[in-house]
This record gives structure tokens, sequence and C-alpha cells, in this order.
């Protein structure tokens, strides 16, 4: 079994809307954030050019889930009409949706959002 693990990880941001329902303070009313968004898959094995995967296949995929979002109300946005549009939800519905355009043997191992510069959620999934 290889032992080696290779890492890559892209950024994009993202301008959006949103309130938290139920919260008990000012996020409960509407605001904004300009979001960061990171992804990072890995793999165990690199292809004969040398690389695990082209980083311009990740941005492109992030940038068109991203591009949903963007300059949005996400309460409005599905599927966060029917769920707040935490960063925790944020994170797990990026994850979601790249992880089926991340070709094998590469995996999605996480997807981070900040919603400030000293805030962020992670979001992940064990291995299969």
């Amino acid at each position: 079994m290889n032992a080696d693990r290779y890492a890559l990880t892209v950024r994009s941001s993202f301008s959006a809307a949103h309130r938290l329902a139920e919260y008990e303070g000012n996020c409960e009313r509407l605001h904004g954030h300009n979001w960061q968004v990171e992804i990072t898959v890995e793999s165990g094995e690199l292809d004969s050019r040398g690389m695990a995967l082209d980083f311009r296949v990740m941005k492109t995929a992030l940038g068109e889930i991203l591009s949903r979002m963007d300059h949005k109300y996400l309460n409005e946005v599905p599927p966060f009409h029917g769920q707040n549009p935490s960063s925790e939800n944020i994170a797990r519905y990026i994850f979601d949706e790249m992880d089926g355009k991340i070709p094998p043997p590469v995996r999605l191992s996480r997807v981070t959002v900040w919603e400030s510069d000293d805030a962020w959620a992670e979001y992940s999934r064990p291995r299969r």
C-alpha cells in the first residue's frame, strides 16, 4: 500500500447576505459577508505529468458552485431556503457539490469557509 499522501488546496471567495433564524444577536438581522472558501483534495498517486490533479479542475468546479451564491440573499438560495445558511451549512453544501466533481483516485478532503478573518467552519467526511 502506498503511504504517500499529496494534498492540494485552492481558495476562492464570494459575497452574499444572510440572516440566521433563531439566533439571539446581531446575526439574526440581515447582514453580509465576504466569504473565503478553501477546498483541499488528497491523493496517494501522481499522474504521468507528476500531478495529483490540475488546480484548474478544482478552481473551475469551485467557481461554478460559488457563482450560485455570489451576491445573493442566501436564505432564498437552495438548499438554504429550508435551513440556516450558517458557515457550517455552507461548508457542507460546498463539500456535497464538490464531491462529485473530483475525479478518482483523488478525493475531496475538506472544505473550509471563513466568514471573517478570525472565524471559520470546516467540513470533512471520514475516508471510505
